[in-house]
């Protein structure tokens, strides 16, 4: 919301510098010109730069129409940003050429805008790295000021490491170390042959010394928001040839899809254990989802052909239902978040949430389902549909059962939840 601001608030500021009148006075003229000038090119050569790098990651990102939803959640703020100092620079250039009240104040406007979600990127990222244990605060926070200002193609460049494109990674030597510093679960996931994993770049220091300092590195991390910093610190600790991975692993993930590729430089993935299949329980699964979609559209034409309708009563009562399980399944949502999956079996990076409505119920989002099914039946007086609402919340109960057993074995600390949060009902189940 911030960057739409801000880019709306750029072309009032353009509009204003164009159509305001500038300082007739040729001495004042000429000076506020030279100075316009100095702030103008630094701020062109950083829209060449960072405009070069988000068309790039458009023009090579494959099937985008599909994956745009990782570009706008992971990449587009970190690569738009760049661009809005850029403009910020050289709207400041305009402000200076023309030096009328209304540009300025405008321009004003524009900064606090631009200054409001840089703090706000920066507190994300840095809240990320303290969530880590990564220290060292005053120079990690210039650096992150750094990255999201300007970039980290090119805040890798002024610490004399190299970018390096995805498309690029086989040119490689086949020796390079390979520096991948994403969390555990997130390497377990996926990741490159050979890496070597030190999370946010822990115990990297001290397995650096044993390392030689010819030998070519390339760091890696999920979105390349991470690396940046791990590259300009091998490079300050001697290495020769330090790379930083752009954007990350997710974008060859994205590139990879469909290929099999082998060497050093390949993707692979953790393998499920064979016997372990079937501990997503899709059969369950498909099964309540197939149920739930019949009874949405089967209700309402019930109430059509056998001319039904509901009572005053089933109504009251339905409404009161159909919201609570409403509200119950969107607060279930929002404190999952990216935990959030269909199927059992949690995801491999997944944590157990505690929190919210979780705090006190294991199975919020089943709960909320069911509640919002049974209000939704009774709203239009349904009879036949009531047991199939019975055999949902049957298959439901399943679930949660069976996938507890999953979430202990992932989790140990689940048996220590369990005995103190209810399963589906607080005080009833």
């Amino acid at each position: 919301m911030l960057t739409i601001v801000a880019y709306v608030t750029a072309a009032v500021v353009a509009v204003v510098g164009v159509w305001a009148p500038g300082v007739s006075e040729s001495q004042v003229r000429a000076i506020r010109s030279v100075i316009a000038i100095l702030v103008a090119l630094p701020a062109a050569l950083l829209f060449i730069f960072s405009l070069a790098g988000l068309l790039s990651y458009f023009l090579f990102l494959p099937s985008l129409s599909r994956n745009s939803h990782l570009f706008t959640q992971i990449h587009a703020t970190h690569l738009l940003h760049p661009v809005t100092t850029s403009i910020v620079l050289g709207l400041l250039a305009v402000c200076i050429e023309t030096g009328t009240t209304e540009v300025w104040l405008s321009w004003a406007l524009l900064l606090l805008v631009y200054l409001a979600q840089t703090a706000l990127l920066v507190a994300r990222l840095r809240s990320e790295e303290l969530l880590n244990g990564v220290g060292e605060r005053g120079r990690r926070i210039s650096f992150l000021l750094g990255h999201v200002m300007l970039g980290g193609d090119l805040i890798t460049l002024a610490g004399r490491a190299k970018p390096l494109l995805p498309w690029r990674l086989r040119s490689l030597p086949e020796d390079t170390w390979i520096v991948d510093v994403r969390t555990k679960s997130e390497f377990h996931w996926n990741r490159l042959q050979g890496a070597e994993n030190y999370p946010w770049g822990k115990g990297l220091a001290e397995a650096a010394q044993h390392k030689p300092k010819d030998r070519p590195v390339l760091v890696a991390c999920f979105s390349g928001h991470r690396s940046p910093a791990i590259a300009v610190m091998l490079r300050r600790m001697g290495f020769q040839t330090v790379y930083n991975l752009s954007w990350g692993i997710l974008y060859l993930m994205l590139l990879e899809r469909g290929r099999k590729h082998e060497g050093p430089f390949s993707l692979t993935r953790a393998h499920r254990d064979p016997s372990r299949r079937g501990e997503d329980l899709r059969t369950i699964t498909h099964g309540y989802v197939i149920l739930i979609l019949l009874t949405l559209v089967g209700a309402p034409l019930e109430g059509t052909l056998f001319d039904r309708s509901a009572s005053a009563a089933q109504l009251g009562i339905g409404s009161v239902l159909g919201l609570t399980g409403l509200t119950l399944g969107i607060l279930s949502l929002l404190a999952l978040g990216r935990n959030f999956r269909v199927y059992a079996a949690p995801r491999r990076s997944g944590t157990l949430i505690q929190t919210g409505v979780y705090a006190h119920i294991r199975h919020p989002m089943y709960s909320g389902v069911a509640l919002g099914l049974a209000g939704y039946v009774l709203c239009f007086g349904s009879h036949f549909f009531i047991p199939i609402w019975a055999a949902v919340a049957i298959l439901y109960v399943l679930k949660g059962v069976k996938e507890e057993a999953i979430l202990l074995e992932k989790f140990p600390e689940y048996e220590e939840y369990r005995k103190r949060a209810w399963r589906f009902i607080p005080y009833i189940h």
